[in-house]
This record gives C-alpha cells, structure tokens and sequence, in this order.
C-alpha cells in the first residue's frame, strides 16, 4: 500500500469503507484530511511507464494541481516533456477536473534566455471543488448502492459498464470532458466517460487507466477518424479494453446492450480503433473475458446449428439474437449461405420452430457481427 498525495488544503477525496453486512461500498469526500490510500498500481500506470526524469515533471505538476499554484518554475525542462507529464498526470487522475491547461513561458533578458516557467489555469477554486466533489460523492454512492458490486471482478466491471450504458448519454455539445459531467449530470463525451469510469475502478481498488487514440467511422466509401478516449483495466493481473462511448452508441442504436468493447483485446479493439497514447499500452490479448466467447455467441467454425446456438444464447443473455465470429472465413461462409442463397429461412425453420417469409438482418463487417432484427 502507499498514501497518494492528493490537495492538502482543498482537495476532497474518496476514502473507502466496506460493510461486511450489506457488501457495500461508502465513499467519503473529506475536505482538510490525509491522502487517500491506494493499493500500488491502482492510480500509476502511466507514471510508472516514465523515466526518471519525467516523472519528476509529473511529481512537480501533481503538487501545483493538487495545491492550486498558479505556476512553476520549470528550470531546463523542455515544454515535450512538461506536456508528457501533464497529460500522464491526467491519465492516472481523473479526480483532479479543476484544471484548463497551462502556458509554458520563456523568458528573455538581454536577448538571452532568463528562465521557464509553467503557468495553470484553473476553472475552480477551493469552495467550488469541495462542492463538486459532494456531487461526485452523492453520484457514486448511488451507483454502487444500484449495481450492488465493489469487488474487483469481472462481475463489477461489468455492472458499471451497465449502468453507464443505461443510464448515461453521449452529447457532443458538452463542453465539460471532466469526469463530473458524466458522473453527476450523466451526459458527456467519450474523455468524460473514460475519466468518470476509470475514478470509479480506481475507487473499487480495480487498475485502470485512460488511453488516447482515434475512432475510425466509414461511411460509403469514405473512412474518417475522429479523437477518442476509451480505457483498460486489470483484472487478474491481465489487461482488457474497456469503451464505454462506443458501447453506449452501439447500445442505444440498435436497443440491446452492446459488449463488443467490454473486457476486450487489442486486436478486437483494432479493428475500429487508433492507439496513439503518450506511454505504451500493456498487452491486452486475453479474451477469456470477452464477452460473446464467455457466453458461447462466438463461432468459430461455420455451421447452421453454430449460428443458431450463439444466436439463441445472446436472447438468453439479453443482447438478442447476434453472434459473433473469431475468423472472417467462418463470417463469409455464414454469409453466403444464410442470406445470398437465402439459408437463413431454413434454419429459422430447423431451430426454433418458426416459418418466416422475410428477415432483417445487419452484419459488421469490422467487427465479424450478424444480427438478427426480430
């Protein structure tokens, strides 16, 4: 264990307390207490992934932003590695939402270069925090006394994806990517999430980090890719993919829930996404958590009665009739059997009893998807 240093003079901070009784977890925002204590790992991910020499950027940065100074005098520090540190802080952070950026200063006497320094802006100041910070209390009291899990599983992961789904929207005219917007006004976008979700394992004693990268979005012919924030979270001592934004619009689209980006690889997560993250990603290839594997919607080689089962068990699982498939051969071979020779009435007829004339259907062609709209 380690005391993470958090704001001495204004900083409100989670302090954890399990109820054998109700297996439930209370979080208290204190205003003037100690620093909260983590399990190692928990909130460092990305300063562990930094050089000595950076990480004393990030241990400067941490005290101004967690103090509210207003600036620092850098020294020699170039302005690369300022902003390296500066965004890893943020990373491993999410409870720090005070601050707009800074300005890295060069000062000049003579012509001659006289000193650097690194000013902060801040959005809040001490009042407004500790009130936010009794919002964000409130908030996350609430969602654990809902989804009823706080131990670091598979199960609680999954539970606070639910209810992000369920409960949150995607609005891109929000202008607050802190983790705030989503946890107390539960609309943001894809950085509020990421933040929100990843304070929330962080809470739960669960790692996890935020990962930088672009979306990729097709439209016809064109292809676009757009800035995206999502996460990973270890559990068991491997590391998954974890996007919230892309589960929530997928979700809310198509009226089932959406678990292509819960507990994924990053292979999986590849195939709609850019990785372009300031320190490097741990090996995410586990898919023993993967969703559509874990309950038996993966098909792995093509058949009739392969399809059907996975199908039938997303229904049983709540996701609808949709499966998945671990190769693109096995997809092709579904595909031209199911619906260019029209397969798909047979086998409707053969599984589950029923005579159907016509069948909506879309396929994911990124994500070897096929589903069934029933």
């Amino acid at each position: 264990m380690r005391y993470t240093s958090l704001l001495q003079t204004c900083y409100s901070y989670a302090m954890k307390v399990r109820s054998v009784l109700f297996a439930l977890l209370f979080a208290a925002f204190l205003i003037f207490t100690p620093p909260m204590l983590l399990a190692d790992g928990v909130d460092t991910y990305c300063y562990d992934c930094l050089t000595s020499f950076e990480q004393l950027a990030y241990d400067a940065i941490k005290d101004c932003l967690t103090h509210l100074i207003p600036s620092w005098n850098c020294g020699s520090i170039p302005q690369e590695t300022i902003q390296k540190a500066y965004d890893c802080f943020l990373m491993d952070h999410p409870e720090v939402f005070w601050t707009d950026g800074y300005t890295y200063v060069t000062s000049y006497v003579n012509n001659s270069i006289s000193g650097r320094r690194v000013e902060f802006t801040y959005n809040m100041d001490k009042t407004a925090i500790a009130e936010a910070n009794n919002d964000i209390y409130q908030s996350l009291l609430a969602i654990v006394l809902e989804t009823g899990s706080i131990s670091a599983s598979y199960e609680t992961v999954k539970a606070i994806y639910d209810y992000m789904v369920r409960n949150c929207t995607y609005d891109e005219l929000n202008l607050d990517q802190s983790m705030y917007s989503v946890m107390v006004d539960k609309s943001g976008v894809c950085a509020s999430f990421a933040k929100a979700f990843e304070f929330i394992m962080q809470c739960l004693e669960i790692p996890c980090t935020v990962v930088y990268g672009r979306l990729t979005q097709s439209s016809g012919m064109l292809s676009t890719t757009i800035g995206h924030e999502w996460n990973i979270v270890q559990l068991d001592g491997k590391w998954y993919h974890v996007d919230i934004t892309s589960g929530l619009a997928i979700s809310a689209d198509q009226g089932y829930p959406d678990y292509r980006f819960l507990c994924t690889t990053t292979e999986e997560i590849c195939r709609t996404h850019i990785i372009e993250n300031p320190v490097p990603v741990p090996d995410c290839s586990s898919n023993d958590l993967e969703f559509f594997r874990l309950h038996g919607m993966t098909v792995d080689t093509y058949s009739r009665q392969n399809v059907a089962q996975a199908m039938l068990n997303g229904i049983e699982n709540g996701t609808g009739p949709i499966c998945r498939f671990s190769s693109y051969r096995a997809f092709t071979e579904a595909i031209d059997d199911l619906f260019t020779h029209s397969g798909i009435f047979q086998a409707i007829k053969d599984y589950t009893d029923f005579t159907v004339s016509t069948i909506d259907y879309s396929i994911d062609e990124q994500m070897l998807t096929i589903r069934l709209d029933v």
